[in-house]
């Protein structure tokens, strides 16, 4: 079934879906094009709250807000310094315009798709390899955003009468198939999503959704009415998917919580560990889906974990060599490089300066061996970022593979404001050890 996500979009009352249907495949607010570049597009939408389209359409403010456009033209000097940099462009998004959250980055073959979690809607653009603009289009700010089969994306958002719905929609973001749905109550946020080969599940501050099968249970009911399991106020490091059992990490402050559930949201395993991250360790912690479970990445110098789907947590070690100020943990791309898991984080690297501010940090990509983890088999420069300071910590970097390629795509900030795309490749001429 093929549909216009414009039908998906707006936040409409169910008495205006006849005037939506009427309205058909509008393009308007996804015209790009040759429109002239403005390097402050897609500014906060008025409207909604932290919580995005709780109540609302899978497109957030879309229907209300500017044509989306991309950055381009002249470039900064710092724009390919790098000789594993085979391309760099501007984002669309500044810090003197307010318009930088969290960025996450989510490859296809054929396509990139930045996302941009800002606190009132997820602005996603979608860049060919080389820099070039095909879509871009506003969803409401707990929507999700994954790769998917074909050279396509999977949409995870709210449709017209509120239900989540799956779809999988083209990289110019206009048209998709939709694939699945499940009811939701008003009140929840989606927190994450994960796709299977049959279904997505969605983790919620609510419940467990199964949106293939439209099963949702509430964790008072997963867990039991007397475990506060924090969803509504820790962070949801990730998940990994195995046959049909889903592994979660997730927790608040020093604690690390892991659940495994099958794909009905039924409870198999729980674990909780109480002082098992740093000081203030969830702010930064991360994972990636590896080996038999999860990669977390915790701590400054950050340390590596594996943990399996019997919750089995085992520490590899510490990476000396990529130090950092603060708390900031690195940013993982989900695929490995010669059977390793690649990192890129902001780092004083190859300087040792400790003073806190007077040393920048560079972008740099670490080929990491979990079998010797204290230093990179590889490291890459990827880009001068002029950051230095404590607020490194709220500085984002987001990082995919590029499947079939070799190649990563990185976005990033820099000390004058501005928010980057980059193409590298880490076995690149200025690649080390």
């Amino acid at each position: 079934m093929r549909v216009c996500l414009r039908m998906l979009s707006f936040p409409v009352a169910l008495v205006a879906v006849p005037a939506l249907l009427a309205a058909g495949c509008s393009k308007r607010n996804l015209m790009i094009g040759g429109v002239t570049i403005d390097l402050d597009a897609g500014a906060d939408l008025a409207g909604g709250g932290a919580g995005g389209g709780a109540g609302g359409g899978a497109g957030g403010g879309a229907g209300g807000g500017t044509p989306p456009t991309d950055a381009g033209g002249t470039l900064p000097t710092d724009a390919a310094e790098s000789p594993c940099v085979s391309a760099a462009f501007l984002l669309p998004w500044t810090r003197a315009a307010s318009t930088i959250g969290r960025l996450d980055v989510v490859a296809t073959p054929g396509a990139i798709a930045v996302v941009n979690r800002q606190a009132r809607q997820l602005d996603v653009r979608t860049y060919t390899r080389d820099g070039a603009v095909i879509g871009g289009f506003q969803f409401a700010a707990d929507a999700q955003f994954l790769p998917y089969r074909e050279g396509r994306f999977l949409l995870i958002a709210r449709g017209v009468t509120g239900a989540f719905v799956a779809t999988a929609i083209d990289p110019d973001l206009v048209d998709g198939t939709r694939l699945y749905s499940a009811a939701s109550s008003a009140t929840e946020h989606m927190l994450g999503a994960i796709a299977l080969e049959t279904t997505a599940i969605v983790i919620t501050d609510e419940h467990f959704v199964n949106v293939g099968t439209g099963r949702s249970v509430a964790w008072s009911t997963v867990f039991g009415a007397g475990d506060s399991v924090g969803f509504q106020s820790g962070r949801l490091y990730g998940m990994a998917t195995q046959s049909d059992r889903v592994l979660i990490a997730w927790g608040a402050g020093e604690v690390l919580r892991l659940a495994v559930l099958d794909t009905a949201g039924a409870l198999v395993a729980i674990a909780t560990d109480d002082k098992f991250l740093a000081y203030l360790g969830s702010e930064t912690a991360t994972t990636i889906p590896w080996d038999t479970g999860l990669l977390l990445f915790d701590g400054n110098p950050v340390r590596l974990t594996q943990i399996g789907f019997d919750l089995s947590r085992t520490i590899i070690g510490e990476n000396q060599q990529l130090r950092t100020f603060y708390r900031t943990a690195p940013r993982i791309a989900a695929a490995p490089l010669a059977g390793r898991p690649v990192a890129f984080w902001l780092t004083v690297f190859p300087a040792t300066d400790n003073s806190q501010g007077v040393t920048t940090h560079q972008l740099y990509g670490c080929e990491l061996d979990v079998a010797a983890p204290a230093a990179c088999a590889t490291t890459a420069f990827i880009a001068a970022t002029g950051l230095g300071g404590y607020g490194i910590a709220q500085e984002p970097v987001a990082a995919a593979a590029i499947p079939a390629s070799g190649a990563f795509a990185i976005a990033h900030t820099d000390g004058d404001g501005r928010s980057w795309l980059r193409v590298a490749d880490l076995a690149c001429p200025g690649a080390g050890p």
